[in-house]
């Protein structure tokens, strides 16, 4: 099981949220997803797999908010 993980939740300026997850499992292996959603909670992307190279978990999340952040911010919804 997961040994440890983190997860961040946000609601953008333009209404999308995005969801990232992160847990170092037993082997020390990285499990990572994000999720971009439009205000009405339909998919924009999800990426179960994200690959952030030799970074630690904090690092890996702040990658991946950041990517995350980028897809939402890009659209527009209001």
């Amino acid at each position: 099981m997961t040994e440890r993980h983190e997860e961040h939740k946000e609601t953008l300026s333009n209404g999308c949220k995005i969801e990232v997850k992160a847990e170092i499992l037993r082997d020390g292996s990285l499990k990572m997803s994000i999720g971009v959603y439009r205000p009405d909670g339909s998919v924009i992307e999800e990426d179960e797999h994200p690959s952030p190279h030799l970074l630690d978990l904090e690092g890996a999340m702040d990658w991946a908010i950041d990517i995350a952040k980028g897809i939402g911010n890009k659209q527009h919804t209001l």
